[in-house]
């Protein structure tokens, strides 16, 4: 067993075992694996990129100065965690960053305290860059607010080079749904990041230079599987937050390979990306002592490394190779995803939930 499947063990069994065994069950699966306690790594630039690199590092290793000048760039969750680390990379090497938040403030805010400091990342980026980076209010849980943030970028733009669909939600204790009626994590990791992708996705076709659409999955996809007869947990599967947080991962993986397969006559291509396992607001759902358990004995890596896999998947060369469309990355490269079903050799599950996708889609938000 591999670091990322007792991770992924790990948190599963997080969501559904008492605080009394939660220190076993992190000792116990850690020591079987033959993995050390707290195995993060540091800062410090490496020859190559690998776990323990960070975004800036993926930066610099792709190109000099401003090389991404003129670009434009979507990041979905852009206010906080891996997403504003994105949105600051990004943003160093001179790209225009479109930084979508629910809140319009809690983006300004993320500015002010991280892209205009040195941050986690404990680097700056010049002043004049901080006039390319610009905040829009986007709530997944609406689709209506993404038709608006869309038609309102479309005013503006006349082009898009990197979608990065990054936001997400994880574990919500009780079955909610978003307003269009959606299971509330499937609706906001999946289907609201596939109605964005419709929306801007024939400005990208039309475009005649490579443009890249990149999702954010998770080693968390190898905790589910996906039942089309009850896709949303309402009748024969009972709601697990991390099972239905797991399928919404799978869903986020088998979506970049049914995009980058529909798009293969485009200069347009897909991945899907495991950042880590991180410390960020994905955890709220999680008490206290759970979530210093994790980040004391399960995050693998800091902010900064955390959004590496995702700068690496938007500027490095390699992923522009007809062999990568729809590729899962992880630690900075290509990686196995961890079940048949996210293997998808055939694109059977692919095409069949990009079809289920656009059926959902057009029967609840027309």
């Amino acid at each position: 067993m591999g670091f990322s499947e007792s991770i992924s063990s790990v948190v599963h069994k997080l969501s559904t075992a008492s605080a009394t065994t939660l220190a076993i069950i992190i000792f116990s699966t850690l020591l079987v694996c033959g993995y050390s306690i707290k195995i993060m790594g540091n800062n410090v630039a490496s020859s190559t990129l690998d776990r323990r690199s960070t975004a800036i590092q993926v930066i610099h290793s792709c190109g000099k100065g401003q090389y991404l000048k003129g670009k434009v760039a979507i990041v979905t969750g852009g206010n906080t965690g891996i997403g504003l680390e994105t949105c600051k990379a990004l943003l160093s090497a001179g790209c225009k960053v479109y930084l979508c938040s629910r809140s319009k403030q809690g983006g300004l805010n993320a500015i002010e305290e991280e892209i205009k400091t040195l941050g986690k990342g404990n680097y700056k980026v010049d002043p004049e860059n901080c006039n390319n980076i610009l905040v829009n209010e986007l709530d997944l849980n609406d689709l209506n607010t993404v038709k608006k943030f869309a038609e309102d970028f479309l005013k503006v733009e006349s082009r898009l080079d990197l979608l990065v669909l990054n936001a997400g939600i994880m574990a919500t204790p009780k079955r909610e749904l978003t307003v269009q009626g959606f299971e509330k994590q499937l609706g906001v990791n999946h289907f609201g990041h596939s109605y964005l992708t419709n929306l801007l996705k024939p400005l990208m076709i039309k475009q005649d230079f490579e443009s890249r659409i990149v999702c954010l999955s998770s080693v968390a996809h190898s905790m589910s599987d996906i039942d089309f007869d009850d896709f949303f947990f309402e009748n024969k599967r009972s709601y697990k937050p991390m099972v239905v947080y797991g399928q919404s991962k799978l869903c986020n993986l088998l979506y970049a390979k049914a995009l980058a397969n529909k798009l293969k006559d485009t200069k347009v291509t897909a991945v899907s990306v495991h950042p880590g396992v991180i410390a960020t607001g994905l955890w709220n759902n999680y008490g206290v002592f759970v979530k210093t358990l994790a980040n004391a004995f399960i995050m693998d890596k800091n902010i900064p490394q955390g959004a590496a896999t995702t700068i690496y998947a938007c500027v490095h060369p390699r992923i522009s190779n007809p062999d990568l469309r729809g590729a899962y990355l992880a630690d900075c490269a290509p990686a196995l995803p961890k079940t048949a079903i996210a293997c998808d050799n055939n694109n059977e599950w692919s095409n069949k939930l990009y079809d289920f996708t656009e059926e959902q889609l057009k029967l609840k938000f027309n």
